[in-house]
């Protein structure tokens, strides 16, 4: 399929699919970055030449906006376009329950009239018969019902997790700060954790596969938050431009530590061998797990995010589990 493309009249939120990058004012590719993110700075001289004779076009890229969360109402509407079915599957089962446990209740009373042999009692034995029937009926619609609510808030706590993951702060090698979030439909992020050593292998073993990982959109965040010094964290997080479109740093690593120790508490993971976290291009997680992540599978899994080979429109953040 041919990748799409998109006009729009003015900046908009996309918040249907829960994501939160801006579309701007062009014919934007979907997968195709706007500019300014990885735009590369210029001389000083050349910058003041620049805006002597600059001729401001109709198409020119908006600066980013600043990054907002979802909030709950937000996180409510991305479960259901997740789940379509599932909040009328909850309100049949619901309603399944509700009819099963008002037959229980009468059927009860018509088995204490039975048993007391009440004036013009039913049989005991078709009392039994329904109220057996009313008891299976709740037994599995109420099994349905909390299995569907169980999974709406594991969902719920999954984007929650994601959208904190998204608010944290990057750089880029052209010095742009962004958050995590802003590169969502542009790029598919790596997260790279562990010691200094550990993040250093698993860069020199990314570099081998550098070529068609960059042209499947893949950037790098290296993640040395395990018993570093600083003195090796600032030498694994120096960038060129050659790593404009490759790698970024993550800024404010607290932040990060922070978020990793909580998810490792969650998984009951430790960080022996190091963590990798692999992203979709919508901002979810694809896949995650120790060790080094496996370039070697996503070379090959992931499909390019542009030219031939590209997916585009219904197909969109369609990344696989690797």
């Amino acid at each position: 399929m041919q990748a799409s493309t998109c006009c729009y009249s003015k900046p908009i939120r996309l918040t249907a699919c829960g994501c939160n990058a801006v579309a701007p004012s062009v014919m934007l590719h979907r997968t195709k970055p706007p500019q300014h993110m990885f735009r590369t700075a210029t001389h000083p001289g050349r910058a003041r030449h620049a805006r002597r004779n600059l001729t401001v076009a109709a198409g020119s890229d908006p600066e980013p906006q600043p990054y907002r969360s979802l909030d709950k109402r937000q996180l409510g509407l991305r479960s259901e376009a997740e789940a379509p079915y599932r909040s009328l599957r909850v309100v049949l089962f619901g309603f399944q329950v509700l009819s099963a446990g008002v037959a229980f209740v009468i059927g009860s009373t018509q088995l204490v009239s039975a048993l007391a042999n009440a004036p013009r009692h039913l049989p005991l034995q078709e009392v039994a018969q329904g109220l057996a029937i009313d008891a299976a009926g709740i037994g599995i619609f109420g099994w349905l019902l909390k299995r569907d609510l169980d999974a709406r808030d594991k969902q719920i706590a999954r984007m929650t997790r994601e959208e904190d993951l998204g608010s944290l702060q990057i750089e880029l090698a052209n010095k742009k700060t962004l958050r995590l979030a802003q590169l969502r439909q542009f790029v598919r992020i790596v997260i790279v954790a562990g010691t200094s050593q550990q993040v250093q292998d698993a860069l020199e073993e990314a570099e081998e596969f550098r070529e068609p990982l960059e042209e499947r959109g893949v950037m790098v965040i290296p993640l040395p938050i395990f018993e570093d010094s600083n003195a090796e964290k600032d030498k694994q997080n120096q960038l060129t431009d050659k790593d404009l479109k490759w790698k970024a740093t993550a800024l404010r690593q607290g932040d990060w530590a922070s978020w990793f120790q909580t998810q490792m508490k969650t998984a009951n993971k430790k960080p022996e061998k190091g963590l990798y976290i692999s992203l979709r291009m919508d901002g979810r997680v694809r896949g995650s797990g120790t060790g080094s992540p496996p370039w070697d599978r996503l070379a090959v899994a992931l499909p390019p995010v542009s030219g031939p080979g590209a997916w585009g429109g219904l197909l969109d953040g369609f990344d696989g589990s690797v």
